[in-house]
């Protein structure tokens, strides 16, 4: 897989559409800025009565984890998307409505709260052997959100569990190309921290599309080999009926030889 080619295929995206994704990814850094403002720890909030070295956990930082966990959900509809435009399916309109598909489909919305519940289980009940281990899982199940929306847009009943399955023979031979793109954006997140925020307004359109597109070449590539397979399976029964010898023919042939050679009387 071409990592330098999907991530100029994104690129090139995004900055023939920056306006349509600056906005349709607005609402999560709102809600990310907002959110990690407001649930940051103050060090003037203190019960004396109890603790004096004990911050005291109030309900503006109640609201702002909540909020981070919205814009979460948010992101993962803005994902989506993001999938879709690499497709070539989506419509450069409506930015604002398209950043809530998260919230368009009760399955959508349910389905990715659940697979993120199981998968940070799962993910840390292998960190618990060891680091790396829960690291790879982790890339292991990184597709599991894009192939359980692809499974309801089909009209495919899926388990959660099915889904990270999927994911996890999907990644097969692909972890660590995976692990390198993600390496690969180690630049631009320091460009975002550098600049304080503010790349971000084009950091992240551009991660997530290329990663979109890097799930997009996956299942190109599975269903590919999936096709191949088939045509084989079914090239196989074919190629072996033409290599069997005609029996009756033969059989027929070596009767008439026979009588040919009888002595006529």
């Amino acid at each position: 897989m071409n990592r330098a080619a999907l991530k100029l295929d994104a690129k090139s995206l995004l900055n023939a559409h920056f306006k349509f994704f600056f906005l349709l990814f607005l609402p999560v850094f709102i809600l990310e800025l907002v959110g990690g403002f407001m649930s940051a720890p103050r060090e003037d909030y203190y019960d004396a009565q109890l603790n004096a070295n004990m911050p005291v956990w109030s309900g503006e930082q109640t609201l702002g984890t909540i909020l981070i966990y919205v814009g979460a959900l948010v992101s993962m509809g803005v994902f989506f998307v993001c999938v879709d435009a690499m497709r070539q399916k989506l419509t450069y309109d409506h930015p604002f409505q398209k950043s809530m598909t998260i919230f368009n489909n009760v399955d959508y919305f349910l389905g990715s709260i659940v697979i993120y519940i199981l998968e940070f289980i799962f993910v840390m009940l292998w960190m618990i052997l060891l680091i790396v281990p829960g690291i790879i899982k982790a890339m292991a199940y990184s597709q599991s959100f894009f192939i359980y929306r692809d499974a309801v847009d089909r009209g495919e009943k899926i388990s959660y569990l099915d889904a990270i399955t999927r994911s996890r023979k999907l990644m097969d031979g692909h972890k660590w190309e995976y692990f390198v793109m993600a390496l690969s954006f180690i630049g631009w997140g320091l460009l975002v921290t550098v600049t304080l925020g503010i790349a971000a307004i084009w950091v992240q359109p551009y991660m997530a599309l290329s990663f979109a597109n890097y799930y997009r070449e996956l299942v190109d590539e599975h269903e590919a080999e999936v096709t191949q397979e088939a045509q084989t399976i079914n090239n196989t029964p074919v190629m072996a009926s033409e290599n069997q010898p005609t029996t009756t023919e033969d059989s027929s042939d070596q009767s008439d030889d026979h009588s040919n050679d009888a002595p006529k009387e």
